[in-house]
């Protein structure tokens, strides 16, 4: 009876067992199938295998030779063991190995482990190291691939008292990153594909599917479109990043370098035509070093770099540059440098001018050794467009040089190009303002406008018409001669006690001793120029729950030189100059219960000297990746009594020199107020002087960096999600 019910016991489990594997088979098959169409299990095995990312799935023996034997062969999901008798010196057995790929990336066999020391083997049908690939090219998910393993003995292995041998052979796949595609053919890096490009001149394309950080060489007789697909290319700190003889042409993506050696070397021989994307670099040389080859910037490529030795564009030893597009910027250095005998030419000589390229330098746009062709384009230079006029060899004869100046970053640049001149006239329709004219290239926007001013009155603008009409901004074109006007509007906007002003300047000049005066903000304002409240004055500026802004980008919303308190209200600026400057040591700047948000590439408080401080619960913000929140240069002291101050992509509050003070030294601990957050450093601290007395600092890099001088308590560091934290206990 007994064993009876043992049988029972035992038929049912196996009839689980079995339903469960066929069950779990069928649910494997139906999963994979559902994740590609070329996946195809055939047949049920009799063991279930572990799911991996590329796996074995069949095995079979296709060939022996002189009495080679395979015995009771199975697998794992990366294991082929089983037992092989190879009774003659020349005996070898081959295993069809059949792997399935079920990852949705690329992979590859890197090797084979675990033979017995007196074998080896080799493989037919793959090279080690390749994607593992169907007939169709496909490549993850469902891709199949036949390996083909050959077992024989190692050149004098053989043993005739020992031919029986266990295999338990191990297979290791790794997971392939591809960077690059030439049509179906996949690579690891970007060279690899390059590499893989004829000699002859066939014109390839390379699909760029990731960011890759290589040094590149393009060899004589290659040419290759890059098809980048806004992807990045850098180089690996130390060399260029292309170095080429070759053909390439690139239309979107980026080039980047950091290093002493800039981006692309076109040499003796190279072609590189550019009409897309964009090459920057940040270190010490230029985005192309054309030595002696042929390079073409066209359509919407730019190029900027941030050396103070070489252009962005440096051509030499009889190389030829042909600018008819894109950009070109310096911010440190001249945009082109033509250097020897070599030939430029900018735009196309075809009579119609164009406003593009647009050529930057902060010396020169275009320096030059010898004669060079411009037939198109705006230059700018901040001393000049051309170092050398003279050096224009050949240019539109029809048409004459413009002349204008322009304000970008902070300085003055002398802008150039040719065309068909157009003048503007300036209507101040009852102000004033200079200049009175400009002469534009006709199609070509205005550019910046000046600013008219009328007593007691706000400018709006310039417009079409003396009443009404539409407004004209600076990218309005004109394309004959015109007559605009100024607009404005009697609005008070300030008040001195019982006095009131059309404008904040007006208020201000109406201070004339060290009197303590309030002026009182009666509507937001948009600003045309910032507020300067000089040495001996005593202003306070209640902005009563209104809004100070800017109306151009290069300036500052107040600079203080005297005594000032801004409370009240909101500062916003989009510029690049900050919110708040407080100018001069000796200056007195009280920030009270005031919001301040800086969206430009400054900071909402800055303290080149004289004391600032920061209270009533006020909270300052900017998103520079430049400047800190609140910045303080060299002296002067800043005191947070209580603030909210933070920024998102720098330190919140930092110093070269000076006094900091965060918080009253009273012996009474807060611990919440002020909170300065920062991406980096909630204080970065390079030199002067750090006193913590209340609050709490956080930073993503850490809570301070630099030395507190001085607290009221413990200095107690902890965490809060990404940040790093400090307070007192």
């Amino acid at each position: 009876m007994k064993k009876s019910e043992n049988l029972y016991k035992s038929n049912k489990t196996l009839y689980i067992v079995s339903v469960a594997v066929i069950l779990c088979v069928c649910f494997l098959s139906i999963g994979y199938s559902a994740f590609s169409n070329s996946l195809k299990i055939e047949g049920i095995l009799a063991v279930v295998r572990p799911v991996a990312s590329a796996r074995i799935t069949s095995i079979s023996i296709t060939n022996t030779s002189n009495g080679g034997i395979g015995n009771s062969e199975d697998f794992t999901k990366d294991v082929l063991f089983g037992n092989i008798s190879l009774p003659n010196q020349d005996s070898t057995i081959t295993y069809k190995v059949n792997i399935t790929v079920f990852l949705s990336s690329e992979m590859k066999l890197t090797n084979i482990t675990g033979l017995d020391s007196n074998l080896e083997y080799s493989i037919s049908g793959y090279n080690m190291g390749d994607i593992l690939c169907n007939s169709n090219n496909e490549c993850n998910l469902g891709a199949t691939d036949d390996v083909f393993i050959t077992i024989g003995y190692k050149n004098g292995s053989y043993d005739p008292n020992n031919t029986t041998f266990p295999i338990n052979m191990n297979f290791n796949f790794e997971v392939v990153q591809i960077v690059a595609k030439i049509g179906n053919d996949r690579y690891e890096t970007l060279q690899d594909a390059i590499d893989a490009v004829p000699t002859n001149n066939t014109e390839t394309t390379i699909d760029l599917l990731m960011n890759t950080s290589e040094v590149l060489t393009v060899s004589t007789g290659q040419n290759i479109t890059f098809n980048m697909h806004g992807n990045t290319i850098s180089n690996d700190g130390v060399h260029n990043v292309i170095s080429n003889t070759g053909t390439i042409r690139m239309s979107d993506g980026l080039i980047t370098s950091n290093t002493t050696q800039g981006a692309v070397n076109n040499n003796a021989g190279g072609v590189f035509i550019m009409s897309g994307g964009s090459i920057s670099t940040t270190g010490s040389r230029q985005c192309f070093y054309n030595d002696g080859g042929t390079l073409t910037i066209t359509g919407t490529a730019s190029l900027k770099s941030t050396s103070n030795e070489r252009a962005p564009v440096h051509n030499l030893n009889g190389g030829t540059v042909i600018i008819t597009g894109g950009t070109i910027e310096s911010t440190r250095y001249c945009g082109v440098d033509n250097r020897g005998t070599s030939t430029l030419t900018i735009g196309v000589k075809d009579g119609d001018p164009a406003n593009t390229p647009v050529i930057r330098g902060k010396t020169y746009g275009v320096k030059s050794d010898n004669n060079f062709n411009y037939y198109d384009g705006i230059i700018k230079g901040s001393t000049s467009a051309f170092e050398d006029e003279n050096k224009i060899g050949d240019t539109e004869q029809s048409l004459m040089m413009i002349r204008r100046t322009e304000r970008i970053d902070g300085s003055d640049y002398y802008v150039v190009q040719l065309g068909i001149p157009v003048t503007i006239t300036f209507n101040a329709n009852g102000g004033s303002v200079s200049p009175a004219t400009r002469t534009i290239n006709k199609g070509g926007p205005i550019g910046e406008l000046p600013l008219a001013t009328k007593t007691n009155y706000n400018f709006d603008g310039w417009f079409t018409e003396a009443s009404g009409g539409t407004e004209v901004k600076s990218t309005t074109t004109f394309n004959a001669d015109t007559e605009i006007f100024a607009h404005f509007s009697q609005t008070i906007v300030a008040k001195i006690g019982n006095n009131e002003y059309s404008t904040l300047a007006l208020a201000v000049a109406a201070v004339t001793t060290s009197t303590p005066t309030t002026i009182t903000i009666t509507k937001d304002i948009v600003l045309p120029q910032n507020v300067q409240i000089n040495s001996g004055r005593n202003i306070t500026f209640d902005l009563d729950g209104h809004t100070i802004s800017n109306r151009i980008a290069n300036m500052q919303l107040f600079e203080n030189k005297g005594t000032a308190v801004i409370k009240n209200g909101t500062l916003a600026t989009n510029g690049t100059q900050g919110a708040v400057n407080n100018r001069v040591n000796g200056a007195n700047l009280t920030i009270d219960n005031l919001t301040i948000i800086a969206t430009g590439t400054r900071q909402a408080i800055y303290n080149e000297g004289g004391n600032t401080t920061i209270q009533g619960n006020s909270h300052l913000s900017n998103i520079s990746n430049e400047r800190a929140a609140v910045q303080i240069k060299t002296s002067g002291t800043i005191t947070i009594l209580s603030a909210t101050i933070e920024s998102s992509n720098f330190s919140a509050v930092a110093m070269d020199g000076g006094t900091l003070n965060i918080g009253v030294k009273d012996g009474n601990i807060n611990t919440s107020n002020p909170s300065i957050t920062g991406a980096t450093y909630g204080v970065e601290a390079t030199g002067g002087t750090v006193n913590f007395y209340d609050g709490i600092l956080r930073g993503i890099t850490d809570a301070v960096s630099g030395t507190i001088s001085d607290s009221d308590g413990t200095p107690t560091t902890g965490t809060s999600g990404n940040y790093k934290t400090l307070h007192l206990e």
